[in-house]
């Protein structure tokens, strides 16, 4: 009877668990200059346990970051807001946004590095700071966002 008890305890502990195994992403992102137009062009840093740079995690989080963070571009103060409004759409759009962001989702669609060229900085014993810069097709983003109904448009309002 005990090892009922036991077995089922440890089940509903791993499967607790198993809701938290998918991690936010950590990120920073910064603009990078301006983009030809309808782009954002954004430097995005990730930290990682290994220096070999995660080039799918680093489009993902390019993407993320345009839609729900926003970023500063550091050197002339100019400040764009995300393209969702907040992390609230997020939330509220799972449905649509958990297989956007999913391995191989149509995220990399909108999104594609500007030079083959990486930022690694060693931080602390196995720790990396991973940078790169990319290009963010926020027109066609806000488009197709637009039209699956993620989004309103922008004259929705009047």
């Amino acid at each position: 009877m005990k090892s009922k008890y036991a077995l089922t305890l440890f089940l509903l502990i791993a499967v607790a668990l198993a809701g938290f195994a998918a991690e936010p992403l950590q990120y920073e992102i910064v603009g990078a200059g301006s983009g030809t137009q309808g782009t954002y062009l954004v430097k995005v840093y990730v930290v990682s346990k290994k220096n070999k740079p995660d080039l799918e995690l680093l489009k993902k989080c390019a993407v993320h970051g345009v839609l729900f963070r926003g970023f500063t571009v550091a050197n002339s103060r100019v400040t764009q807001k995300p393209l969702a409004g907040s992390a609230l759409a997020e939330q509220q759009n799972s449905d649509f946004f958990e297989p956007f962001f999913a391995d191989g989702g149509a995220y990399a669609s909108y999104v594609s590095m500007v030079t083959a060229q990486y930022d690694v900085v060693k931080m602390k014993k196995k720790q990396y700071r991973i940078g790169a810069t990319f290009s963010v097709s926020k027109d066609q983003l806000r488009k197709d966002l637009e039209k699956a109904g993620v989004l309103k448009g922008l004259g929705a309002g009047f």
